[in-house]
């Protein structure tokens, strides 16, 4: 099934960014991710990262020139422009009112990374200031995050105002531990999972190639299909809806022998 992956560290040379190392890196990187069923790919490499912030006018020229290495060696995928953008007030230095830099394809949406010390009340007022000044946050893979994850109603109301996700495919197979795995099913099982990525960095680390993540959300009863209409609007600036968010988060009911030996 197609796949249209919003988060990937494909492009090579940009300051702060610890994805691709080399064109030829990236090419490769590129015909993995067809070969596996990806369409279009949208290039995020770290901002603001440390406190670096590479030009965006430099992400937009580099992803013309491996769009143009892609199309010369006829690996059929289209490529965006974007950014994965650490949250903290620093990024409002650098984010103005009605601002479309570091956004996706130049639209409203933009992909906002927290950290492990990221806290709630801290997170929530970033959010909020960035739809203010016109900006529509995705939130990378909140299974992530630990401190975030302590307070899932927090993220279901952010949810409610507007704030869209992005989990990785290769949360759900474990790649990032069995936590991380859980806390991914739970936003699925509760439809808080509006986007799908790769978070992919190199060809032997965090590969394009997600077929396991998807054959894992297939058998949880979740295809690719809506991903993929949703990344669709989203690329074109299109108001991207989220109608089957639930009321409140519900935490799963575990068995006797679970709440024994927990």
């Amino acid at each position: 099934m197609p796949f249209f992956d919003i988060h990937a560290h494909i492009l090579p040379d940009i300051e702060g960014d610890d994805g691709s190392r080399s064109m030829d890196m990236t090419l490769q990187m590129l015909r993995m991710a067809v070969a596996a069923g990806t369409t279009d790919i949208v290039a995020t490499p770290h901002v603001n990262r440390h406190e670096t912030v590479p030009k965006w006018e430099d992400i937009k020229k580099r992803v013309q020139q491996v769009q143009e290495e892609a199309d010369k060696e006829q690996i059929p995928i289209h490529i965006y422009a974007g950014a994965e953008v650490e949250m903290n007030y620093k990024a409002l230095e650098f984010l103005p009112k009605g601002g479309r830099q570091y956004c996706i394809n130049e639209t409203p949406y933009i992909l906002s990374e927290l950290t492990e010390q990221s806290q709630a009340d801290q997170t929530e007022q970033l959010l909020f200031e960035l739809m203010l000044r016109g900006y529509i946050p995705i939130l990378a893979h909140p299974e992530r995050y630990t401190r975030i994850m302590h307070h899932p109603d927090r993220v279901l109301q952010w949810m409610q105002r507007g704030v869209l996700t992005q989990c990785n495919m290769g949360s759900f197979v474990g790649a990032f531990g069995e936590h991380v795995q859980q806390r991914a099913e739970n936003l699925l099982r509760h439809h808080m999972v509006a986007f799908i990525g790769s978070d992919t960095h190199r060809t032997d680390w965090r590969t394009p190639d997600q077929r396991a993540g998807q054959q894992q959300m297939e058998q949880l009863g979740s295809t690719l299909s809506s991903y993929t209409d949703r990344a669709s609007r989203m690329i074109q600036g299109k108001p991207v809806y989220m109608p089957d968010l639930p009321s409140a988060w519900k935490e799963k009911k575990k068995g006797f022998f679970a709440r024994l030996f927990h």
